[in-house]
């Protein structure tokens, strides 16, 4: 009889001593209850990294028809349909474009991938370019509401509502509510453009954040 072959499990390598370190410095220095542990913030700027390889990966290694496709569907949340119909093409023809750059994207970064989670599962890349294709699109996603934009300023930096409300000094229940369109004070305002690295007009308008 043919042995059943064991599936290889897909997880990645606890953060390294050098993540633990970089943690370490990139914080405050105290240890308290509103910063999130170094190992919290290795594996949150892991994905964090990758997302920004994938931004040059798309725009270095991708046609421009290839690049105009991921951009539209991955980042402006438009439907295969919908860019067929703006191109006058057959929807089959986009689905294959973007086939082709996700194969083209995935051979790009695998070795970045198996080096980052220091293995060579094949099976960990997709999951890992999916998480880094989320926080690329909120990087990358224009317009919506100042509601929209708070979330999309937290979600490009991987964080989420528990570990950023206390270090903008706030509780998750408020911070739900800015991200659902509640008008921020001046102080919260002036908390969130600090943390972000973006102006007040940017959150509230959409502005440049110059």
């Amino acid at each position: 009889m043919r042995k059943k072959q064991k599936t290889q499990e897909v997880r990645a390598v606890f953060p390294s001593r050098e993540e633990i370190r970089a943690a370490q410095l990139a914080c405050c220095g105290r240890c308290c209850n509103q910063c999130e542990s170094p190992a919290e913030y290795a594996w949150r700027k892991r994905d964090v990294d990758m997302a920004i390889l994938l931004e040059k990966a798309i725009e270095n290694e991708l046609t421009e028809t290839e690049r105009e496709a991921v951009r539209r569907h991955w980042f402006d949340f438009e439907s295969v349909t919908a860019i067929a119909q703006g191109k006058g093409i057959n929807p089959s023809a986009v689905k294959r474009t973007l086939e082709r750059a996700q194969d083209k994207l995935e051979k790009v970064l695998r070795y970045a991938v198996f080096y980052q989670n220091e293995q060579k599962n094949e099976n960990i890349v997709p999951l890992v370019l999916g998480r880094a294709r989320v926080i690329a699109a909120a990087r990358n996603a224009k317009g919506g509401s100042s509601g929209d934009r708070i979330t999309r300023l937290r979600q490009s930096q991987n964080l989420t509502k528990e570990i950023l409300a206390p270090a903008l000094d706030m509780s998750v229940k408020r911070l739900g509510e800015l991200e659902n369109d509640a008008v921020p004070d001046g102080d919260e305002l002036a908390v969130m453009s600090e943390f972000f690295g973006v102006t007040a007009d940017f959150i509230l308008k959409g502005e440049s954040n110059e």
